[in-house]
């Protein structure tokens, strides 16, 4: 699930064309944050799922 997840950030914030610098800036996050998603480190906390959602229109 945590690896399905990190793909599909990456995925999706590619495909609108935004880097992670610009995705974690919009979120109100660091640029490491976003990293650590993709890379499955970590997960994205539950509270920021509706507007990472809106911003990658998924």
């Amino acid at each position: 699930m945590k690896e399905k997840l990190a793909r599909n950030i990456s995925i999706y914030r590619k495909e609108r064309g935004l880097t992670q610098e610009e995705l974690a800036k919009i979120l109100g996050l660091s640029f490491q944050a976003v990293s650590k998603w993709e890379n499955a480190y970590t997960m994205p906390d539950i509270s920021l799922l509706p507007q990472l959602s809106r911003t990658l229109e998924v």
